[in-house]
């Protein structure tokens, strides 16, 4: 439904990219992940988000493959510093853990979920002073990090074929890594994506389900992230996340979002929140649609189920 003419957004990501690499010392990363670029000051390492995520851009109905490809090798990485200062310790008995499970997904790309206890993700205080046990995740694709992430289970489509190795570390609201004696807390696990066949998995317009029942109640917000970027936080009452089942069979009620920027499909969403790198300049309208299982557009009355805000956004 919003799938077509990604090159010009996917353009200004990469414009945005390479000026951010020509302000630091480090190169832009060759190998484009998952997210937008995010743009930080030029004093931050440039450890090449979310877009996430976009959470993640997603693989899964661009209907030109060609288009999609491009895309793909314009998309930017996140800038958030690893090296914000000395990793914080807990200072509690409650110490945090984390577990990681990595899952290739069938529409190309990868499907990461994490578990935690003792830890509260806040994705409003991202950026902001550090609160013990509050915070977010950071990801890491074979050493790179790609992107920050608020929800428990997201998708990353900026993998190819091959073994990769993914590490997810807690994050405190500041972005320091939260550490035991010193040692970050990280969960790292290794996986071998097999090739992606085109032929295989439909990109295109998986088209529409009704949904059965009342419909569901979605809000979403977009406030700029005190660091970079901005934070799409989104209330939806009567939608049930399924990231396990993604690709499967359609369960009424259940399912995931699709992000929009000023009508382009950028990333898919397992949860409530996520990082967006970098808008274009000028009035930007951001939505999330309801889908489900299948990616299939949830409709009640041959009208989809969505919700959507308007930002300006200076240059």
């Amino acid at each position: 439904m919003r799938t077509s003419a990604l090159r010009p957004l996917a353009a200004l990501f990469a414009l945005c990219i390479f000026t951010a690499a020509c302000s630091d010392d480090e190169a832009a990363e060759a190998t484009p992940p998952d997210d937008m670029a995010d743009m930080e000051a030029v004093d931050e390492e440039h450890d090449h988000d979310d877009y996430d995520d976009h959470e993640g851009h997603d693989h899964d109905d661009h209907d030109d493959h060609d288009d999609h490809e491009d895309h793909e090798d314009h998309e930017g990485r996140d800038h958030d510093d690893h090296d914000h200062g000395s990793p914080v310790d807990f200072e509690g008995a409650e110490i945090p853990t984390l577990g990681l499970r990595v899952e290739p997904d069938p529409a190309g790309g990868i499907n990461i979920t994490v578990g935690t206890t003792n830890f509260v993700v806040a994705p409003e205080a991202a950026s902001t002073t550090h609160v013990e046990g509050e915070g977010h995740f950071h990801l890491y694709v074979d050493g790179t990090k790609v992107q920050r992430f608020y929800n428990e289970a997201i998708y990353f489509a900026g993998v190819t074929e091959g073994e990769v190795t993914v590490m997810v570390e807690l994050s405190a609201n500041d972005h320091r890594t939260y550490a035991v004696d010193g040692e970050p807390i990280v969960a790292m696990v290794t996986v071998d994506v097999p090739p992606h066949d085109h032929g295989a998995h439909s990109h295109g317009d998986a088209g529409q389900v009704a949904w059965a029942g009342d419909a569901p109640q979605m809000v979403i917000e977009v406030v700029e992230d005190p660091k970079s970027g901005y934070n799409a936080l989104i209330a939806i009452d009567g939608m049930t996340f399924s990231a396990e089942n993604v690709n499967g069979d359609n369960v009424d009620g259940e399912g995931h979002l699709h992000l929009y920027v000023n009508g382009q499909k950028v990333g898919r969403l397992y949860g409530d929140a996520t990082h967006i790198p970098v808008l274009p300049v000028g009035e930007v309208e951001i939505t999330v649609g309801a889908f489900a299982n299948d990616h299939s557009a949830y409709v009640i009355d041959g009208e989809p189920i969505e919700a959507s805000t308007s930002i300006m956004v200076a240059s």
